[in-house]
């Protein structure tokens, strides 16, 4: 028995001693597999008990991941509890800079400049300076005479500018009707839904109020109106009453919509309008952040002189009361220069000494007599506003002085001459800008139905970069030959000038 016990102890301390001579062997082997085999479960540990749930509530993960079965709900709904509480912290404080910021911006803006002053109504949007700006793209749903629209025109006007511009910034459409009948049609509702993904994207419907469409104001001689209409039945939209009703509304009442108090800018676009280049910045907070205020993409010049009528004497009547007054009128920093088409001038053949001359004349205003209106403007299809200028003290004098001259209805004023004359007169130059980056054109339904705007002059409307690394840049594909910014009937380069804005490289040639 004792023999026996003896044996198995000796074959016990054998074992052992052939243990541990494997082990020494292979120490490093096995210790590098603990330790994987060690960072492996903490892996696994601290994904199924922290990372998936917090994780799986931002967007760019899968949408389907459910928490797994074995953990408790309560733990999903404390671990979500404190993500919000987070982002809402997060969200309050930045939102306590920001006030901050803007208030002492205001402070600084309402100090600086007169409350009578067109300055002064732009300070508050103006101080919301690096962050996202309030604005909105507007769409009309209606010809120049009321007529409705092509509905092909308009989606492929919205399908346009989304994908070459707002699927990336997402702001607010507002599409504008003169009855709402086309908020009827089930399937043109639908349309709009997909093309603008209204799911993500707010859209508007809108209706103008009729109020300024079927009633002329008590001064209007309603006698004169149908002797106008006779009288410029021979151009195009002479003979329409819609189109008087509704340019005065488009200038002076629109942006006193409430629909529209919400927003600061307004991207006003006509149906039939389709990019041709990509606008892969944000164009409304480049606008607010360099202080620009009125942006275009198209100027030409009226042909008809009688469409014009007395619209020069206004401003120039305007422009002499508050003249003494630079913080109103501002002869040496307004761009009424673009506007004026100056006589008595030596004749200077020189372009640089002419350009001198000019602008010398320019300041001291358009009450000496020698110069007159040329007729340039800015058309309205693209036009990007700060639409508290239309809500600024001296545009309401302005428009109340031109309102009751009646030449809306009287001479058939278009808004767009009324807009130009009106952001040259009473804005800063440097707060004027032409889009030489944008390509577009105007879709062959808009050129074959009356819907578009200026027919008889839009037919050339074709705007493509001339410069080849803007070209190249904003991935433009258009024909840079059919540029329309520096052809005869164009303003542009008289824009050019009057800001001090260098043109492009061969300018001359397109």
């Amino acid at each position: 028995m004792i023999r026996d016990r003896n044996r198995l102890n000796h074959n016990t301390n054998i074992l052992i001693r052939t243990i541990l001579h494997l082990l020494r062997k292979n120490i490093r082997f096995i210790a590098i597999i603990l330790i994987l085999l060690t960072v492996l479960l903490n892996i696994i540990n601290h994904s199924n008990s922290t990372s998936k749930p917090i994780l799986a509530q931002f967007d760019y993960l899968n949408e389907d991941y459910t928490l797994p079965s074995k953990l408790d709900p309560s733990i999903n709904n404390i671990i979500s509890t404190n993500v919000t509480t987070n982002e809402t912290e997060t969200k309050l404080q930045e939102q306590t800079i920001k006030q901050k910021v803007i208030s002492e911006r205001l402070k600084s803006g309402y100090k600086k400049y007169n409350q009578n002053s067109t300055q002064y109504a732009l300070v508050e949007s103006l101080s919301n300076k690096g962050y996202r700006p309030r604005a909105c793209l507007l769409i009309t749903l209606f010809s120049p005479t009321g007529e409705r629209i092509d509905h092909q025109d308009i989606y492929t006007t919205i399908e346009s500018i989304q994908s070459k511009f707002n699927n990336w910034f997402g702001y607010t459409w507002i599409l504008l009707s003169k009855d709402g009948n086309e908020y009827n049609d089930s399937k043109f509702m639908n349309k709009i839904d997909d093309l603008i993904q209204s799911d993500k994207i707010d859209v508007k419907f809108e209706i103008v109020n009729n109020d300024y469409l079927n009633q002329e104001p008590d001064w209007i001689d309603v006698n004169k109106i149908a002797d106008s209409q006779i009288r410029l039945s021979g151009f195009e939209f002479g003979d329409s009453q819609f189109y008087r009703s509704i340019n005065r509304y488009m200038v002076g009442y629109l942006p006193l919509e409430t629909f529209l108090d919400e927003f600061d800018w307004v991207w006003r676009i006509e149906p039939g309008f389709q990019l041709l280049c990509d606008i892969d910045y944000d164009l409304f907070r480049w606008m607010q952040d360099r202080n620009q205020i009125f942006g275009f993409l198209i100027s030409y010049m009226e042909p008809h002189k009688e469409k014009v009528e007395n619209l020069w004497k206004i401003f120039k009547d305007f422009a002499n009361d508050f003249k003494s007054k630079k913080d109103i009128v501002d002869f040496e920093k307004n761009n009424f220069q673009f506007n004026t088409e100056f006589k008595d001038l030596p004749n200077e053949k020189d372009e640089k000494k002419r350009k001198e001359l000019e602008r010398e004349a320019a300041k001291h205003g358009i009450g000496s007599g020698t110069s007159d209106y040329n007729r340039c403007q800015y058309v309205s299809n693209f036009q990007l506003i700060n639409i508290n200028f239309f809500k600024s003290k001296p545009f309401i004098e302005l428009f109340k002085r031109l309102d009751k001259e009646g030449g809306f209805y009287y001479h058939g004023w278009s808004a767009s001459s009324v807009t130009t004359l009106a952001v040259n007169l009473l804005l800063k130059r440097d707060q004027i800008y032409f889009f030489d980056n944008i390509g577009f054109q105007l879709s062959s339904h808009s050129l074959t139905s009356s819907s578009s705007q200026i027919s008889s002059i839009s037919r050339n409307f074709y705007n493509c970069p001339i410069d080849d690394a803007t070209y190249r840049e904003f991935n433009c594909h258009c024909d840079q030959g059919l540029d329309f910014t520096f052809m005869k009937d164009s303003c542009t380069a008289k824009f050019y000038d009057s800001t001090g804005r260098k043109k492009p490289d061969d300018w001359d040639k397109h």
